[in-house]
């Protein structure tokens, strides 16, 4: 066994090592200079970044600047401004407070630094490099910080080759200048990415102004305004409807004292407050800032800052739950108070069992609330011309009966259902359907929709229109069909998150293989001038960003989830259609396709291409047999 001695690391070394917890890529420092810009002061903040980061970034403030005998101090470990003693770690209204950003980022790169505050004549400027100071000298600039970064991870080859391509860096910084964007409403904040202007917000102190800078003006009419108070947390922001969800999680901002945090559970809280408005594996959009005594919540549990924990967990998602409910609820009063009668409106007992049980599933002291909720309800004046209940459907069966033959509706409004007494056939046991290489015979076909072969001692009974929209489905997942594209009258211009944009340039040559054609148009924006044959251009707003979503969540293009939808509208349109008389040979090469066993017996939508009736069963029902 080898006895290693213990030595305390050399300063440069230490410092290279704990670059590794704060900078982790060219996002990273972009963070750390502009939370310290916002701690300084600062109502104007620019970046600018060449190589998305990696090669040069530049954060330039208003701030109030560096004394100028505390540069070099700012540089050392663990040296802040922000922070005093143990007790400050319990209420930190910083965002910058463990004195470790500069001193990480100064290791790993070569920095340039030029401050003066407003007290002083001259301003100071320092160089660094790998941690060693080359100058230090008086300056002339104005008053706040002008802080350059040059050559991200120079002198650490293991951690640069790990950085992505330069488009996917700059897309990391482009979505947390997003987030700066949102919970800094009063700072005015200029993006630049490759010379080019990204983003640049007014700093007017208005939400809906921010969110217009980083979402587009479409989104207006889709937004709800969240406001909630209960003495304890302040909740503020808005929510989107149905239309802004998406199938990831990209469209969540939650800011916490003004931090950008991340937070699995307050997400989730979010979403119960949507109920049944969203289908499965689609997200809701909002921006939630969140106020709360600093004394209720620990930001001291990651290096990046980027987690936070509570006090009181449940107390905060109950909150976030409730609040996002509420302007959800508040906007859906409005749209009813303006529907036609005729809309269908839930009974009382429907909106109680709804409260009961959603409270209950969060906190069962909770429910009480639903409790008073439902009394007032009742107690509230109902006009009968505005209500119109879903009628409820009572199905009576008798023991062995069929299926549905008679429906009738009484007098309160129940539909009832009766069933014949005809025994229904059963066949004795389920077996998977198989259509092998044997030999079989084409009987003809009924309605002109259903194919009928004999094989062996079977008869199938094949859709053709879900048997021929699987064929096309295969192909085109195989690569044999191409997407035939259809030319917009109107190129549609879409606008995209940075992290969407890199991903749809860097798989731009699969999207063309699509049937799209698409061609950047302006900062974080494409213009689309044709579209898959068979996909509503509607749709596209929504498609795409769902279809980049898949690409990031799955790590590649190739997944069948990809395009799915699309695949399966093209497969269903193309396909030849019930009712629709098929000659022999049309018939012969649907059939081919499923000879082998290795198409799939179901259509693309879940629907059986065919169902298998054997000679047995034949014989039970004409009672052959028992």
């Amino acid at each position: 066994m080898i006895i290693r001695k213990i030595e305390v690391l050399d300063p440069q070394l230490a410092n290279k090592i704990a670059a590794g917890e704060v900078v982790e890529r060219p996002a990273s420092v972009v963070k750390e200079l502009v939370e310290n810009s916002l701690d300084a002061g600062a109502s104007s903040v620019t970046v600018e970044i060449k190589e998305g980061g990696a090669e040069y970034i530049r954060v330039t403030d208003n701030g109030c600047g560096i004394p100028g005998e505390d540069v070099k101090t700012a540089f050392l470990r663990h040296a802040t401004s922000k922070l005093h003693s143990i007790e400050g770690l319990e209420s930190i209204e910083t965002l910058g407070f463990r004195g470790e950003a500069l001193a990480s980022i100064a290791a790993v790169s070569r920095v340039s630094v030029r401050t003066r505050t407003g007290n002083e004549d001259a301003g100071t400027h320092i160089e660094i490099e790998g941690g060693v100071v080359n100058d230090f000298l008086p300056c002339g600039c104005p008053v706040g910080t002008n802080f350059e970064v040059r050559e991200l991870f120079y002198n650490v080859p293991a951690r640069l080759k790990f950085l992505k391509n330069p488009r996917s860096e700059a897309a990391a910084v482009g979505d947390y200048m997003q987030r700066l964007i949102l919970g800094n409403t009063d700072v005015s904040f200029k993006f630049i990415s490759g010379g080019k202007p990204v983003y640049h917000s007014s700093g007017d102190g208005s939400l809906e102004n921010s969110i217009v800078c980083v979402y587009g003006p479409d989104v207006t009419e889709h937004l709800k305004k969240v406001r909630y108070d209960d003495g304890y947390i302040l909740i503020d922001g808005y929510c989107g409807d149905e239309f802004l969800s998406r199938n990831n999680r990209i469209q969540q901002s939650l800011f916490v004292n003004g931090r950008y945090v991340r937070s699995q559970q307050l997400s989730f809280a979010a979403q119960r407050a949507y109920e049944t408005r969203l289908m499965v594996g689609r997200f809701p959009f909002f921006v939630l800032n969140i106020r709360i005594s600093p004394r209720e919540v620990d930001v001291n549990v990651h290096p990046n800052k980027l987690t936070v924990r509570f006090r009181d967990e449940e107390r905060v998602s109950s909150a976030v739950m409730l609040a996002v409910r509420d302007a959800l609820h508040d906007n859906s009063h409005a749209e009813t108070a303006s529907a036609e009668a005729e809309a269908p409106i839930l009974t009382v007992k429907d909106v109680y069992d709804a409260f009961r049980k959603r409270d209950a599933d969060i906190d069962p002291s909770l429910a009480s609330s639903a409790d008073a909720a439902i009394k007032e309800a009742k107690d509230a004046p109902v006009e009968k011309e505005a209500v119109k209940p879903v009628n409820p459907v009572v199905f009576v069966r008798d023991v062995g009966a069929s299926e549905p033959a008679v429906s009738t509706q009484d007098a309160n409004g129940v539909i009832r259902y009766s069933f014949s007494d005809r025994p229904a056939f059963v066949p004795e046991k389920s077996e998977p359907v198989t259509f092998g290489v044997d030999p079989y015979t084409v009987v003809g076909t009924v309605f002109d929709t259903y194919i009928i072969v004999e094989q062996g001692d079977s008869v199938f009974y094949i859709d053709q229109h879900a048997a021929h929209e699987r064929i096309n489905y295969e192909k085109l997942i195989k690569g044999e069909l191409r997407f035939e594209s259809q030319i917009l009258l109107t190129a549609k211009i879409l606008t995209l998150s940075p992290t969407d944009l890199s991903c749809l340039m860097d798989n731009l040559e699969r999207f063309t293989e699509l049937g799209f054609d698409i061609e950047e148009f302006g900062a974080l924006s494409v213009s689309i001038h044709a579209i898959p044959s068979g996909i509503k251009p509607e749709s596209i707003e929504r498609l795409v960003p769902d279809m980049l979503g898949i690409i990031r969540n799955k790590g590649g293009i190739e997944e069948l989830d990809l395009v799915r939808s699309s695949l399966i509208q093209y497969s269903c349109k193309h396909a030849v259609k019930a009712g629709q008389a098929l000659s022999a040979a049309v018939i012969d090469e649907i059939l081919s396709h499923y000879a082998d066993g290795s198409t799939p017996l179901t259509c693309p939508h879940g629907r059986p291409v065919m169902i298998r009736v054997s000679k047995r069963d034949f014989e039970k029902m004409f009672k052959r047999i028992q």
